[in-house]
């Protein structure tokens, strides 16, 4: 008796299954590698404190710490270029209103040290670059 039932019940779960698939078409892979290669890049823009000017930055959309950032300064009012560069480093930030500040990669440490990782806020700052806009 509990074998004539097992067998309809495993065949309706199994219906069940099937048909509650919400699978997504599956896509060529011509198609996948155009939009990899619309992704491939990363840009960003952001406003200073007072809205003055705008960071664009741009890097390429891959796994690594260290970028190639290329960045732009605008005036926000006509959209003239300021400055215009690359930085190679983790990330490029306002630091205040005429002023980016740029983490370089600093990479592996030789040795085991307690000062890395107790460092404070001057020596955060000495890691750091500092790129004038006027």
């Amino acid at each position: 008796m509990l074998k004539r039932v097992s067998l309809p019940l495993k065949l309706l779960l199994l219906f069940c299954f099937l048909t509650s698939c919400k699978c997504n078409k599956l896509s060529t892979d011509s198609e996948q590698i155009k939009e990899t290669t619309s992704k491939d890049m990363i840009v960003e823009q952001n406003y200073n404190n007072n809205k003055t000017y705008i960071l664009i930055t741009s890097y390429k959309n891959d796994l690594t710490a260290r970028k190639i950032i290329d960045y732009k300064v605008l005036n926000a009012a006509d959209k003239k270029v300021l400055k215009t560069g690359k930085f190679e480093g983790t990330k490029l930030i306002w630091h205040s209103n005429t002023q980016l500040i740029g983490y370089p990669h600093v990479g592996m440490i030789k040795q085991d040290s307690d000062g890395v990782l107790l460092e404070n806020d001057s020596k955060n700052k000495e890691n750091s670059i500092i790129i004038e806009i006027k």
